[in-house]
């Protein structure tokens, strides 16, 4: 004898396994599992590096008789949800643009991440202000430092170029003067300047953050690039003017055509290129374009 599920049962059991699947798919699909097929695509091993105060998710590649290590900083993620009104639990960035270059940059290279994001996201040292209010803060910068400097001199890479997007580009800048050996600094739409960003936006003051504006000016004779973005509304040319200003004008890079975050991998193999030239190290080969 057939036994039938009554009517709201099966709607109920139905609804369950959508749900279900979904949240398969979500696991599968998620900002962790798609940094780990990018990484796998370009070749880059997937580490947790220790640094002073928190553990650091990273995915790396070292080439024999390289010196030059090419690290790349992540922007802030998703720090908050629900138009900023909720901190969110895991800051990770769903786009990141800064390991679709490094998948695509031949050499010695490690994408160093944030306290806080990827597998890190994990680390007892964990909590809201490391990805909010104290995103740039002095402990952020010196526990990236202590894992950098630890990976570099593991595998005796003399010279860093740091390359950072968003957020990153404005902890590459507090970084290259307390990481030893770095030969070059490239801001990709970087928020040089929280202060007026958030003040600009009307977000919260970033009140446990080191603001690049108050920081010394960077040697003149460090190599730097600062891209700009023309139709860049998440850290506009305007919202950095403070920090440009100190800044020689053939250091300035503007493209018109890009925003905030697409499509700088079209242009990264010239603008790699070029810093190469200045810096030296490895060529950059054609290689196939990671999406």
């Amino acid at each position: 004898m057939t036994r039938q599920v009554p009517a709201g049962r099966g709607r109920l059991s139905r609804t369950l396994a959508v749900a279900a699947a979904l949240l398969a798919i979500s696991a599968c699909s998620g900002p962790l599992p798609r940094a780990q097929r990018l990484a796998k695509q370009g070749e880059l091993q997937e580490l947790m590096l220790p640094g002073s105060g928190f553990q650091h998710s990273a995915y790396a590649r070292v080439t024999d008789g390289d010196s030059l290590l090419v690290l790349f900083i992540e922007g802030d993620g998703s720090p908050w949800v629900k138009r900023g009104l909720v901190v969110a639990n895991d800051p990770t960035p769903h786009k990141p643009v800064m390991l679709q270059l490094a998948a695509r940059t031949p050499g010695s290279v490690l994408y160093l991440g944030r306290p806080c994001y990827f597998a890190a996201r994990s680390d007892p040292a964990c909590e809201p202000r490391w990805w909010t209010s104290a995103r740039y803060a002095l402990p952020v910068v010196t526990s990236l430092a202590s894992a950098a400097e630890r990976f570099r001199n593991e595998h005796h890479l003399a010279r860093v170029l740091l390359v950072g997007h968003s957020g990153g580009g404005t902890l590459a800048v507090l970084l290259a003067r307390r990481l030893p050996g770095v030969v070059g600094v490239i801001s990709i739409a970087g928020n040089l300047d929280p202060e007026e960003w958030t003040r600009q936006h009307g977000y919260l003051p970033l009140t446990e953050s080191v603001d690049p504006v108050s920081d010394p000016p960077l040697d003149p004779k460090l190599p730097q690039w600062y891209l700009l973005g023309g139709q860049d509304t998440v850290v506009s040319e305007a919202m950095a003017q403070r920090y440009l200003a100190r800044v020689p004008a053939p250091r300035i890079l503007r493209y018109p055509d890009l925003d905030h975050s697409c499509c700088w991998q079209r242009v990264w193999p010239e603008v790699y290129a070029r810093a190469l030239a200045e810096v030296g190290g490895q060529g950059m080969p054609d290689r196939p374009s990671v999406p």
